[in-house]
């Protein structure tokens, strides 16, 4: 007989117990879902991903999403979207009320609760509105004033980024856990000044010690995030009924202040969503909960309950992914199998998270480590040892018995890839061969042997039986098993077997611990393990590196001629370039090289959201004379561009349109100036202090030495940007510690440091060598750089490819320091070939009639329009784009190369055929519509040799589709990669690739005499059409255009009083 088992609520925990007990016996279970959201259940664990990938329009498809609604159709899950009212246990119903107001019921035979919880509001004045509570709903927005968030759904993060561009500048978020920690990373990420508060003296109180969140608030800090712990909130500041402000009272302060807020996020901690069990009457937990046994049974043997709601024999709720899911699991096996099958009793509190872009975790033998804070050092059978490294800002802490003989637990912060390996030996008896002394610090203590590698020479430093996915409790073992016996030959298939890799991501990166197994089983089998770039290249970008230099190809059609096949991607051919241009330096755009660049590097500059350009010239270590800056201001003028002082030292223009870069940038030749390569893979600035020049504390003249070094790697390209810094002493005013490449000056020379970067994971750079002179600066130099090129992965910058280097640090100074590898001279060699062979890239484009031609607008014509759809507004004292994103254009396209009406079209002259490039496109003007025609020579007349398409990109609209990058795929299939935004789509039908409710319009093309024609509707039609399905799309999701000067100068708070002096 089918069971009827119902599940209330679906979130990642719910989700896991339907995939799990719909694998058991299929058929035997009738399983409905009641989603309190407005879609399927979807990754929570990653939500700040969705910042990044920002497509809630995509419903149940989202990246984040599990299964959509059609597959859990597939698998007899009925979906229900709707709130739970009442539980009538009587009857076996659930009553739930529509996202209509519509009353439903679900009858059951077994009843899942999966409430999860909701996020704990403190009755702190101001924080909430109290007479519109929602005894049903917790997390109701409407209980709050307007500014005050909570962090846990998609529509929370909506709602953050709807307030981020109304004009929010400022956010404070409450609570330093792992979940306010969280929060901060969004607020962070939506670019706004960003507070964090903590009640505790310290950041992630229930996990870390204090010395370990101490370590965690400097790397913290060092983002510009202002960390405030020991706080006492008083209250929410309102204006208007909107927050404003916290008025808190700091750490060892005898008065309150305020600190300024638009947006106050509250994530200090969660509560069980218990209220339907406590309203039917369920026996609850001592600290709320639903109470369950070890069969997750509550006292209504027809209902249970998993996750975070269950409180385990009533004492504890846990609120971690892993125990949810192997609470899922267990309680799928009991109704499947009978109820005393599997038991559940406990769960592994440790965790690892990356946090804020620095790695945190905190491990256990057993949840004594925490609940009695063993790691506090108060426990007298515990013994610990701490090691901070300055260099980089780690610190670990480890604890042992009280004989040193078995690890404890420990707490690891900004280094935790031992994490692993220190968790399945805090589970042992031993501690396998190593000592006390070399688990804390991080190396063999004198004598000490390494005895048998337990991971059998695969690198993870695992054992078969210990776990590798912590998430979802998934063994090395369990990986190995599925690669040998499900043949599951990729990660995509490894994940899919096993699960692995599904929660928080981490152990299926490529530093991750299943690549590594998954390569050396492969390995075992004899199976070739395929790194390859893309299927036209069954290399890795190093292997083709190094094929490329010795058997010194020059074009992607050689490559792929003598290497590949096929006609190359938009994956392999930018890599192609990259490689090209870091070996032999020639002009990217001459002899067919541009089609194969990204368009940043096509048009020599960087692309903006409105499909324009950025102009930055280079100011090599910052030194700039006067007559420069006016040249610069001069030529803004001229042509309207917007200036700033960019983040790396330089001045910036923005707001080019592509046609006029050439003008643009001979006059900026002709004052002297030369690219800065602001666009490129490749060094972009050496930044700079004044030094001993002007310092009173300068040791080195820092402005020379920065200079010397941008002048001798500009141009120089690269797997990823470069960024380096000299500073004239230990003041570190350049912030060389955190570039590719560093040199803080001391009294001797120059220390260098090497592998830091910024951005969205921050790294210090680590020491290579001290106290060296200028010219040992520029061989060692030298060396590091052109060993990073010829050996990192695409788009790997300096700090993860040192992470993934053998060796490490010491082995990168035997090979740049030592030569222990006898190859430095080689690399001397390569960069002195560079350097020789630089010639600044604008320069012979201005000078050069066919290579201007490259900057044309548009094919068939010398005019040229306004493309970017936007209006200008002045703002600040000068003019601003009145910005906007405009929204998508989803559905069918409006017209196809297939359908062509008998009359009323006409071919319409697209341009001479000479002019178009081979494998790339161009704009035609039409009237005032835009079209992009592709030219593939090697293809038959019939067969794509002319395609047509739409201009207006539909993702954002953006007129730029003409100069995205073609490829064509083993299968045949033409492929277009929309330049601004990477959409990809079908040349030849016009379908959306990445992104199917995207579609171009298509045309028919064909070429006479020499004359390149398209069959189009009149220009008037054509344009009245495209506006219309704009107008419809804007109107579809409720977007209206900014108003003329409704971006007004926001203006700030100051003291009204004169200072006193």
């Amino acid at each position: 007989m089918t069971q009827r088992v119902v599940v209330v609520g679906h979130g990642p925990i719910g989700h896991a117990f339907i995939e799990k007990l719909s694998e058991k016996q299929q058929g035997a279970f009738e399983i409905s879902v009641l989603c309190e959201e407005p879609r399927p259940a979807y990754n929570r664990v990653m939500l700040t991903q969705y910042f990044q990938d920002r497509d809630g329009d995509q419903h149940d498809k989202m990246k984040l999403s599990y299964w959509s609604e059609e597959e859990l159709s597939e698998r007899g899950v009925k979906l229900v979207y709707g709130r739970g009212t009442e539980i009538d246990r009587e009857k076996k119903e659930v009553i739930f009320s529509s996202p209509a107001g519509e009353v439903g019921r679900l009858a059951y035979d077994a009843l899942v609760l999966a409430t999860g919880s909701y996020c704990f509001v403190p009755p702190t004045p101001g924080m909430t509105l109290p007479e519109k509570r929602n005894p049903q709903w917790p997390d109701d927005p409407a209980s709050r004033p307007d500014g005050v968030f909570v962090y846990r759904t998609i529509e929370d993060l909506e709602g953050l980024i709807a307030a981020a561009k109304k004009g929010a500048r400022t956010a404070a978020v409450i609570g330093g856990g792992l979940l306010g920690l969280e929060a901060a990373k969004a607020v962070y990420d939506l670019k706004l000044e960003s507070h964090v508060l903590e009640m505790a003296p310290y950041l992630m109180p229930t996990q870390l010690n204090e010395s370990g969140g101490s370590a965690l608030t400097k790397k913290i800090e060092a983002l510009g995030i202002k960390v405030h712990v020991g706080v006492k909130i008083e209250e929410v500041v309102l204006e208007g009924g909107r927050a404003a402000g916290l008025r808190i009272v700091e750490r060892g302060a005898a008065e309150a202040s305020v600190v300024q807020a638009d947006l106050v996020v509250v994530s200090c901690g969660v509560r069980p969503r218990d209220e339907l069990a406590k309203a039917c009457g369920l026996e609850l937990g001592g600290r709320g909960g639903v109470k369950v046994d070890a069969a997750l049974r509550t006292s209504d043997p027809s209902i249970y309950a998993i996750g975070e709601v269950a409180s385990i024999g009533g004492s504890f709720c846990y609120g971690l992914w892993a125990p949810g899911v192997e609470q899922a699991e267990a309680l799928a096996t009991n109704l499947a199998e009978g109820v005393e099958a599997a038991k559940y009793e406990k769960s592994d509190l440790s965790t690892k998270l990356k946090l804020m872009g620095v790695d945190v975790a905190s491990f256990g033998r057993d949840e004594s480590f925490w609940f009695k804070r063993q790691f506090d050092g108060k426990d007298p059978s515990v013994r610990s040892l701490e090691s901070f490294n300055d260099l980089d800002g780690s610190y670990r802490k480890l604890c042992f018995s009280a004989d040193g003989q078995r690890l404890i637990g420990g707490v690891l912060v900004g280094d935790a890839k031992d994490y692993s390996k220190l968790l399945q030996l805090s589970k042992k008896e031993d501690l396998g061969g190593k000592t006390p002394e070399s688990l804390a610090f991080g190396r063999p203590a004198p004598g000490e042997t390494s005895g048998a590698a337990v991971d059998g020479g695969d690198g993870t430093g695992l054992a078969d039986e210990d776990v590798i996915c912590s998430c979802l409790n998934v063994s090395k073992g369990d990986i190995k098993k599925a690669i040998v016996e499900q043949e599951a030959t990729t990660i995509a298939q490894v994940k899919k077997c096993t699960k692995a890799g599904t929660g928080c991501g981490g152990c299926c990166t490529p530093v991750g611990d299943v690549p590594k197994v998954l390569a050396a089983t492969l390995k075992t089998l004899g199976k070739a393990v395929s790194d390859g770039i893309c299927a036209h290249f069954p290399y890795n970008r190093r292997e083709l590196f190094d094929i490329i230099k010795v058997k010194e190809i020059r074009s992607l059609e050689d490559a792929l001629r003598s290497v590949g096949k096929g006609e190359g991607c938009e994956l392999c051919k930018p890599i192609v370039a990259s490689i090209l241009a870091g070996l032999w330096n020639e002009h990217i755009l001459r002899k067919g090289r541009d089609q194969i660049q990204d368009t940043n590097d096509r048009f020599l500059a960087n692309i903006q959201k409105t499909g324009t350009y950025s102009v930055i010239p280079r100011c090599a270590g910052g030194d700039i004379s006067p007559d420069e800056l006016i040249a610069i201001g001069s030529i803004a003028k001229k042509f309207g561009l917007w200036t700033k002082v960019t983040g790396a030292q330089r001045l910036g223009m923005y707001g080019a349109p592509a046609h006029q870069l050439p003008a643009i940038w001979k006059e900026l030749v002709e004052a002297g100036l030369e690219t800065g390569h602001a666009y490129g893979k490749a060094l972009r600035t050496v930044k700079s202090c004044v030094g001993s020049t002007w310092c009173r504390y300068g040791q080195q003249d820092s402005v020379s030495m920065a200079v010397t070094l941008e002048d001798r790697y500009k141009g120089l390209r690269s797997p990823h940007k470069i960024k380096m810094g000299v500073s004239g002493c230990l003041r570190e005013c350049a912030e060389a510690s955190g570039k590719d490449l560093g040199l803080i000056a001391t009294a001797k020379g120059y220390n260098m440091y090497v592998c830091g970067n910024g951005g969205a994971r921050p790294k210090h750079a680590v020491l290579l060598a001290s106290d060296i002179d200028e010219h040992t600066c520029l061989k060692y130099a030298d060396r590091f750089l052109m060993f990073y090129i010829s050996t990192a992965k695409h788009l790997q910058r300096t700090a993860p490819w040192l992470e993934e280097l053998p060796g490490g640090i010491e082995y990168l100074k035997k090979v740049v320091v030592q030569d222990s590898l006898g190859i430095c001279a080689e690399l001397e060699a390569m960069m002195e070939r560079n350097v020789a062979n630089y010639r600044c890239e604008w320069r012979e484009v201005v000078y050069d009639e066919e290579l201007q031609k490259k900057f044309r607008q548009f094919a068939n014509t010398e005019e040229t329009q306004n493309s970017e759809q936007i209006e200008y507004i002045e703002m600040r004292r000068q003019r601003h784009p009145n910005t906007c994103d405009l929204p998508d254009i989803k559905g069918p396209a409006l017209y196809s190369a297939d359908e062509v009406p008998a009359d009323g079209w006409d071919w319409v002259f697209a341009g001479m055929a000479e002019d178009f490039p081979a494998n790339g496109g161009l704009a035609v003007k039409h009237g005032s519509a835009e079209i992009a025609v592709f030219h593939l020579p090697s293809r038959d007349e019939d067969d794509g040799r002319w395609l047509a398409t739409q201009n207006i990109c539909p993702h954002k609209q953006v007129r730029a589709i003409s100069r995205g990058l073609v490829g064509v795929r083993p299968d045949g299939q033409i492929t277009l990669a929309d330049p601004v935004y990477k959409s990809l789509y079908d040349l030849r039908s016009g379908g959306g690739v990445s992104h199917p409710e995207l579609n171009l319009s298509t045309f028919q093309a064909r070429e006479e005499g020499g004359r390149v024609l398209v069959k189009l509707p009149p220009a008037a039609e054509l344009s009245a059409a495209f506006e219309r399905q704009a107008e419809e799309a804007a109107r579809s999701v409720g977007f209206t255009p900014p108003v003329r000067g409704s971006h007004p100068e926001i203006k700030v708070a100051r003291r009204s009083d004169p200072t006193d002096w």
